[in-house]
């Protein structure tokens, strides 16, 4: 999967998350508007702020003022990307084990959240591979 496939996903997706967060704002009558406009606003700012914090971490000049923070930096920032990669699959599994087992299937909403942690952290995997 290149750049132009992770930015696609990262359309699709943030299309996915605004239609389920507006389902979510009409169909769920068990709270008060206020909380469900609030969780609309959530996921969606979460989705689009996880995605760009970690897409843009690659982009940082001072990375490549020497060899040493070339070397050293360009390894921690595979390290978080690989982390943010894994967190992403674990954050999937908590939402889905958690909605399961409490039978709270809203719970579910979030999931778009964590897919945005994915699509940033294999963005910034993939620029730091072509470097």
């Amino acid at each position: 999967m290149n750049k132009s496939d992770i930015k696609k996903y990262y359309k699709v997706f943030g299309y996915i998350n605004l239609i389920f967060s507006f389902l979510l704002v009409i169909f769920i009558r068990d709270t008060d508007l206020g909380e469900r406009i609030f969780a609309l606003i959530a996921i969606n700012v979460g989705y689009h702020m996880l995605y760009w914090f970690f897409s843009s971490l690659s982009k940082d000049p001072t990375r490549l003022n020497n060899n040493f923070n070339k070397i050293v930096g360009t390894g921690m920032l595979k390290l978080f990307s690989i982390f943010g990669i894994i967190c992403s699959f674990g954050i999937i599994y908590f939402f889905i084990s958690n909605a399961i087992l409490q039978k709270e299937y809203i719970g579910l909403f979030g999931i778009c959240i964590a897919m945005g942690l994915f699509l940033g952290a294999y963005s910034l995997w993939t620029d730091l591979r072509n470097e």
